[in-house]
């Protein structure tokens, strides 16, 4: 008898579930976090944060508009390193918000 990888077992429960869009999703949200998080100075390290991956749009929030501009000068990047990191996932463009509640 031979053992299947976990990692196939996985993707195949997932498929089953029909669940893998939203955590593929999910993991390009964390991937970009890491991203803000690095490229953002420390004092506004807290300032803004990916919050959805919907229709191939990632959804970036902020609670600043100055931040929101800075993000955007890096907007390239951010999309370069999620199309490596994630080379079948589709991400068209980043839209910003600006929301008081970050």
């Amino acid at each position: 008898m031979t053992l299947t990888p976990i990692r196939d077992l996985l993707t195949t429960a997932l498929k089953r579930a029909n669940v893998s869009t939203q955590v593929n999703a999910t993991q390009v949200v964390t991937k970009a976090n890491e991203e803000i998080a690095r490229i953002l100075p420390l004092e506004q390290s807290t300032d803004a944060r990916a919050v959805s991956l919907k229709d191939n749009i990632l959804t970036i929030e902020s609670s600043h508009s100055s931040t929101a501009q800075y993000l955007s000068e890096y907007e390239f990047k951010i999309l370069n390193n999620l199309k490596k990191e994630f080379p079948g996932q589709k991400i068209i463009k980043v839209r910003y918000r600006i929301s008081k509640t970050i």
